[in-house]
């Protein structure tokens, strides 16, 4: 499996930056640490590096694919990160959906792709600031069911009783998905809500504004022609 240069920053709330960079492997989602460049050793975690300092917008970059990013704290997401594809970039300082002040133990965890991979990725923050990422590989033609990162679980269980205000998707898939997004349907199957997908080696992917309710047994599912 290849190896790629990611990097990235993010901005401080007091006016500085912490610079990223790592040799990550594509395919595996893994720790993006600090620059060693700015760094006193190599692979220092963020939390580690700047703890105290309120982390408020930023980039992570990939060279060929990516699907997403984020800040783990003591096992669940703490803030979702925006990505891009190195070169396509419209906000190369997007806000944070929530600032976060960071704590010793803080990583970002990065999953860059190959180019062609499949991989589908939805990002998304509940009204009650809950940030949560859900996944999937198409293989084919197929209604997909996307579940969450860290649980496995689908959207209901994951989020039963929230509601989505923001979220942003990844896909390659182009025109193979039908409609263009990712759905959120209800328990009879009828839709609830879409996030749009993007190609991040055509745009970058950028936050939509939503408001989908989650119940019990709703589902993100996204229908691939192909």
């Amino acid at each position: 499996m290849a190896t790629n240069t990611v990097s990235g920053f993010l901005n401080c709330s007091d006016g500085t930056s912490i610079p990223l960079q790592a040799e990550l492997a594509e395919g595996t989602e893994s720790n993006l640490t600090v620059n060693a460049t700015y760094a006193v050793a190599s692979g220092v975690d963020i939390g580690d590096y700047a703890p105290g300092k309120t982390i408020v917008s930023g980039n992570v970059m990939s060279p060929n694919g990516i699907a997403y990013c984020y800040v783990l704290r003591q096992g669940l997401i703490a803030a979702i990160i925006p990505v891009n594809i190195e070169g396509v970039m419209n906000n190369g300082n997007t806000p944070l959906w929530k600032s976060l002040t960071l704590q010793a133990g803080d990583v970002v965890r990065c999953m860059n792709n190959t180019a062609a991979d499949r991989e589908c990725a939805v990002s998304v923050i509940t009204a009650s600031g809950t940030n949560r990422i859900f996944t999937i590989t198409p293989t084919g033609g197929a209604t997909n069911l996307l579940l969450d990162l860290q649980t496995g679980n689908n959207l209901g269980s994951t989020l039963q009783g929230e509601k989505i205000v923001k979220a942003f998707g990844t896909s390659v898939d182009g025109a193979l998905v039908d409609g263009g997004g990712a759905v959120a349907v209800n328990e009879v199957g009828q839709v609830v809500g879409v996030v749009p997908l993007t190609d991040p080696g055509e745009a970058q992917p950028m936050s939509s504004t939503v408001s989908i309710p989650v119940a019990l047994n709703y589902a993100f599912q996204v229908v691939t022609t192909a």
